[in-house]
């Protein structure tokens, strides 16, 4: 009986070792993408100027959006954070 016991217990810890999935790291290929479809004309400059043409006037009105537009050029079209996740893969 003890041997059983043994045993089943052995096949539960193989069983659900080998059962569990491997978490694959998927940081690099988000970011491209975030930085393929967020960065507007394909560099910080372009994107600051298309932020520019949008809002030529920035009043009271549209300040906080035309911040978020400038903010957002700057998050997402930073090169430095893609390639040092480029060259930490």
């Amino acid at each position: 009986m003890k041997r059983f016991f043994l045993l089943m217990t052995l096949g539960f810890v193989v069983f659900f070792s080998t059962s569990c999935q491997k978490r694959q790291d998927k940081t690099l290929e988000r970011n491209l993408f975030t930085y393929i479809v967020s960065c507007t004309g394909g560099s910080l400059t372009a994107c600051n100027a298309d932020c520019a043409a949008k809002y030529p006037n920035i009043t009271g009105d549209n300040y906080p959006t035309a911040s978020t537009c400038f903010s957002n050029c700057s998050t997402n079209c930073s090169l430095s954070t893609t390639l040092l996740l480029l060259t930490n893969k």
